[in-house]
């Protein structure tokens, strides 16, 4: 098969210039370092250049003068390696799908890997079938399914496209059913069954970072742990919030047209949206102003398209979370859930929450307790984020439990003040509002709501809404802030 763009034996030669220019870039760097050298002579010794690359420093290792500009042999000869096996790549993709009948896509066709093996193709697929009539045994077939799963995360992309265009829906069906039966077996009731819940989303995570895009939809109709479900949300059954006033119709999954950043992250990017998970949002706005790097950090954009995301699952294992760029929409194209002003980072940090969560053990809107529709434990799903408590969401986001430090105000100031992020949740009602404040003021304090320490000053205690910046600040006095909110947590980021 040949691939539009590449002509090999030209992308061959471009790869042998290369390494000659390599060869003789040491007399190029010579020579460029006497005309500076001159330069300076005659300016009696003031820089000839204000190029960092450029300039003339006297160093040297084991004798060896190593001076600028830098010797460009050994970046040229990576390039040219890398070239070399790219075309390897390409030429064995395309005997591959001569001998296999199947397709590679033209984005992986020519990615710095090893080239496919046909063998690792079919000793995979052989391993995916196996599955279907595996006898589990007293053991289970957790063992089993995590052969079957670092085989396949071992496949390279190129290897896994073609392996997805052979292998049939009942069988990458029959090890999703597997892998999310994660029970005792039957007459032997210790027996390991199935995978957890993160070592699935793990799985499928690592495949579909390097699905091609003509196999991704079969991919993730065939592991949907991907796609959080969002039927069961307060706001998509009410069709409105009644802690923010708005409502919300027709919601569905789409791309949004915004950039995943537009800078780095910051606490000013973060609308919590619709959806009631105040308790992560405030955590990760928190951790957005004290340490936006490691958010900044947590994302990365792969090849084909799709973003992993940096999370930790219940256990404390940090799993990189891959996911497409759909989120939930309403009826105009706005979002539902978390957001930026002009960013969608936030929103990303919340889908992979609401994949790997498991800490949900039901919850309702009040007067709808018992309620199979609000009031359920879930897992995999943008209901599960609504309605729980605050400390929960820290382990998740950060990798490290949070620190409960009550409301006492010195314990706050000094987690704040040594660089923690810092939340804390309002009570139940309204009760112990002061009546001397403003109307202002006691619309800006929400019950049953998580807030962050934005600031301390002198005796006063500033919280940020969660709901974004356009939203009003509380800010509460010592006493105010004991007698008005409980169960505040120190942040562990880092380390």
């Amino acid at each position: 098969m040949t691939y539009a763009g590449f002509d090999l034996p030209r992308v061959r030669k471009l790869a042998g210039e290369l390494r000659t220019m390599a060869r003789t870039s040491p007399q190029l760097h010579g020579d460029v370092r006497k005309v500076l050298q001159e330069a300076e002579n005659h300016l009696n010794g003031k820089p000839a250049t204000t190029s960092q690359r450029l300039a003339l420093v006297n160093v040297s290792v084991f004798g060896m003068a190593l001076s600028p500009p830098g010797n460009l042999a050994g970046s040229l000869g990576d390039m040219a390696g890398s070239i070399d096996r790219r075309a390897t790549h390409l030429e064995k993709c395309s005997a591959l799908m001569d001998e296999c009948k199947g397709t590679v896509d033209p984005a992986l066709v020519f990615n710095d890997e090893p080239p496919p093996d046909l063998e690792k193709i079919r000793k995979a697929l052989e391993a995916l079938r196996a599955m279907r009539t595996k006898d589990t045994g007293m053991n289970g077939n957790r063992d089993d399914l995590r052969a079957v799963v670092g085989t396949l995360k071992g496949l390279t992309g190129a290897e896994l496209d073609l392996l997805l265009d052979q292998a049939s829906p009942e069988d990458l069906a029959s090890l999703r059913n597997q892998m999310a039966s994660s029970h005792g077996g039957g007459i032997w009731p210790f027996a390991d069954n199935g995978l957890p819940v993160g070592e699935r989303v793990d799985f499928a995570s690592a495949l579909l970072a390097k699905t091609g895009p003509e196999n991704m939809g079969k991919f993730q109709t065939a592991f949907p742990w991907l796609q959080p479900g969002f039927d069961s949300t307060d706001v998509y059954l009410d069709k409105f919030n009644d802690q923010t006033g708005k409502s919300t119709n027709g919601m569905h999954y789409g791309t949004p047209s915004d950039p995943l950043f537009t800078g780095k992250p910051l606490a000013e990017d973060i609308y919590q949206g619709q959806l009631g998970d105040c308790w992560f949002i405030a955590s990760m706005t928190a951790t957005a102003q004290t340490n936006p790097d490691f958010l900044r950090q947590g994302i990365r954009e792969n090849p084909n398209g799709t973003l992993s995301v940096r999370i930790w699952d219940k256990d404390g294992n940090q799993r990189w979370v891959t996911m497409n760029r759909e989120l939930p929409l309403d009826q105009n194209g706005s979002p539902v859930g978390a957001h930026g002003d002009g960013s969608t980072w936030a929103a990303y940090y919340e889908k992979a929450f609401a994949i790997v969560y498991e800490g949900d053990g039901g919850g309702a809107p009040d007067g709808k307790g018992g309620d199979p529709r609000y009031d359920k434990a879930e897992q995999g799903s943008y209901g599960a984020l609504e309605w729980d408590y605050n400390e929960k969401a820290p382990p998740y986001l950060t990798g490290h439990k949070s620190e409960g430090i009550g409301t006492d105000y010195d314990d706050v100031k000094k987690s704040f003040d040594g660089g923690h992020p810092v939340i804390v949740a309002s009570n139940s009602d309204k009760n112990n509002v002061p009546d001397k404040w403003t109307q202002q003021q006691k619309d800006a304090y929400v019950s049953r709501h998580v807030y962050y320490v934005k600031s301390i000053s002198g005796d006063k205690v500033v919280l940020g809404n969660p709901w974004g910046p356009d939203s009003a600040t509380v800010t509460v006095t010592k006493d105010e802030f004991k007698k008005l909110f409980q169960d505040a947590q120190e942040l562990q980021v880092g380390g």
